[in-house]
């Protein structure tokens, strides 16, 4: 694990931080480079190395630099915390877009073994929309992991509605066949409409590293992906932070989640908040984050 240089340095990077209430934060981050395969990390510390670890995931198309506002208060709040930029997304190398679940738990707990000694707090982890999938996904293949915080979740055992279920399976088959088709990230999710009204808004519209495009392979390796809480109680304790007015994820779908899973998961209602609350309220998200956090380990 070596230091990594700093981004987000141009006039533009600078306009949109100052936009998402980022500038300060990201004075505080330490960017490293996490593996040989050079994915990008960036941490906050909080004063102690006993605290808790979090690694947070960040949500489809987006990346870990867009969320400062979010990591660096909740180090502010006493949590070690270390967002990870998936293959292919952000400051990470690899293609644009192209990754699996599978992929993400190798890499975490690297960085895990990494980190074990310097942080030896319990660890968490934490994310965002798909990077919820991935933060239980981790939790499941890693026994070091101890809690898990989703601020929505998605599990393909329940698709939210008919039309998600007959866009999987035209995902899984199509992506037999034509693996690498680009699929415009609009059609599964569009986050430039969701992040509408926010001062970042129009500088996000122009902003390169989102990832606006997956190939097929992507899509079907996580809309293929099986979550374990389904059919068996794991030893993490969780969370699904639920946006009352999200419009991606309902909240009667997180609730159907809550009710069939064999997982215990606690579910806190934000009102009048929808899928974006991490960049649109993150002090508010920090707040709920570590109280609940204090709580449960």
């Amino acid at each position: 694990m070596t230091a990594a240089a700093h981004s987000g340095n141009s006039d533009f990077y600078r306009q949109l931080h100052d936009a998402l209430g980022n500038t300060h934060a990201l004075e505080q981050r330490e960017c490293l480079c996490l593996t040989d395969a050079e994915i990008r990390g960036e941490l906050y510390r909080c004063s102690s190395a006993s605290a808790p670890l979090v690694i947070f995931f960040p949500g489809l198309g987006t990346y870990v630099e867009l969320y400062a506002a979010l990591l660096a208060s909740l180090a502010d709040q006493g949590f070690n915390v270390l967002g990870i930029d998936p293959p292919g997304h952000g400051y990470s190398a690899g293609v644009a877009g192209v990754y699996q679940p599978e992929d993400i738990q190798h890499i975490t707990s690297q960085v895990l073994d990494l980190l074990e000694d310097e942080f030896t707090g319990p660890k968490v982890c934490f994310g965002h929309s798909v990077g919820s999938m991935l933060a239980l996904a981790v939790a499941e293949h890693d026994a070091r992991i101890q809690a898990v915080v989703c601020q929505t979740l998605l599990v393909t055992e329940i698709p939210p509605d008919w039309w998600h279920f007959l866009g999987w399976q035209w995902t899984w088959s199509t992506a037999l066949w034509l693996p690498d088709w680009p699929v415009p990230l609009q059609s599964v999710l569009d986050f430039r409409q969701l992040i509408s009204g926010h001062p970042a808004a129009e500088l996000l519209q122009h902003d390169p590293l989102l990832v606006m495009a997956y190939p097929l392979r992507t899509l079907a390796g996580l809309f293929q992906h099986k979550a374990g809480i389904m059919k068996k109680p794991c030893p993490f304790k969780m969370v699904v932070i639920q946006g009352e007015t999200d419009s991606v994820l309902s909240l009667s779908y997180a609730y159907r989640i809550a009710e069939m899973a064999d997982q215990h998961i606690e579910m806190i209602i934000v009102p009048d908040q929808g899928h974006m609350l991490p960049l649109q309220s993150p002090l508010k998200l920090t707040g709920i984050v570590a109280d609940w956090l204090r709580k449960a380990l």
